[in-house]
């Protein structure tokens, strides 16, 4: 069980090249046109600023993400809105749950804090709300996380078999992709 939520920017510095090397392969994933939700973490801003030049429509809760992609004209940007949680830059709560209800996505993209046994889990009940939501949205549902994860709990889990794909980095170990491929399919 992880003791500790880091901060937003504390999370920025660790595994910062793994999570280069998979927002490079999560945008690949990306179709022009599309209707996509980015969630909260520092591997999804870095796909943020990753995302190709085509035309899209971008639902995100993560005022980080919103901030990147702002003065993008390609991009359609709907920032769902309810409380503001600071620690993640997230907005959260029945607000932004009855908005991402009513919304139809192509593609759903998330970060975690760990995956163990089947499950995918982070630090706060509200942001797995809107992560579990926007995956039932979605058509297609991925986890973006590096191998640093794998074999670590947090506070608030759901189910890893609900995802079409875990995005790793290309050298993950072979024990982790097992791990993960027991319940979902690994994208290196």
């Amino acid at each position: 069980m992880l003791r500790h939520e880091y901060s937003h920017s504390e999370k920025r510095t660790k595994h910062a090249e793994e999570k280069l090397q998979i927002a490079r392969r999560a945008v690949e994933l990306i179709e022009e046109g599309s209707t996509i939700f980015l969630g909260t973490g520092t591997t999804v801003e870095q796909m943020a600023s990753m995302l190709p030049t085509f035309r899209l429509r971008i639902v995100t809760n993560s005022l980080s993400v919103f901030n990147l992609l702002e003065a993008r004209e390609d991009c359609e940007l709907c920032l769902v809105g309810g409380m503001y949680r600071r620690r993640t830059a997230a907005f959260v709560g029945p607000m932004a749950e009855d908005t991402l209800r009513a919304l139809g996505i192509d593609a759903a993209f998330i970060g975690a804090n760990g995956i163990l046994d089947g499950d995918v889990s982070t630090s706060n009940r509200d942001e797995a709300r809107i992560q579990q939501l926007a995956f039932s949205k979605a058509d297609s549902r991925y986890l973006i996380a590096d191998s640093s994860k794998i074999g670590k709990r947090d506070f608030y889990t759901f189910c890893l078999d609900s995802l079409d794909a875990v995005v790793c980095e290309p050298d993950i170990a072979d024990e982790d992709r097992a791990a993960i491929e027991e319940h979902t399919q690994v994208i290196c």
